[in-house]
């Protein structure tokens, strides 16, 4: 995950992606939403990671990461993960009423950066939201 998140080997997405894709169309569900990165990560790294691990899967960008969230999850200890507010806005209006939704992570660390966007995936009325990462 080093190399390829933070070091930039974009070519290292290839060894989960045909994987992940079967086990995602094997899902009973209406939208695949991924989690998104900031624009300054966008900037600084080039890529959002977890886009490379599912591409070939048609990815909703629902959620945009607030503009004045600038802190990188990795900064934090377990504690201060679990102490964070909201990072999330909606980037576009979709109902979502009784709506199946996969949330699509690249690591599953404290589980709370996918809580914060399932609240808000309920909240437009998703009728269930599950999560599917490559790591833990």
């Amino acid at each position: 995950m080093q190399r390829y998140k933070f070091n930039g080997d974009y070519s290292l997405r290839q060894i989960f992606n045909h994987e992940l894709i079967q086990y995602v169309n094997n899902m009973a569900i209406d939208l695949v939403v991924v989690i998104p990165i900031s624009e300054y990560t966008m900037m600084t790294r080039g890529f959002n990671q977890t886009v490379g691990l599912f591409e070939g899967v048609t990815l909703s960008d629902l959620l945009k990461v607030k503009a004045k969230n600038k802190s990188h999850q990795s900064q934090f200890n377990r504690k201060g993960r679990m102490m964070r507010t909201q990072p999330f806005t909606v980037s576009k209006s979709l109902p979502l009423h009784n709506k199946r939704v996969l949330l699509v992570d690249d690591v599953y660390t404290t589980g709370n950066t996918l809580y914060h966007a399932a609240d808000l995936l309920y909240d437009l009325g998703a009728k269930n939201v599950k999560s599917l990462s490559l790591a833990r």
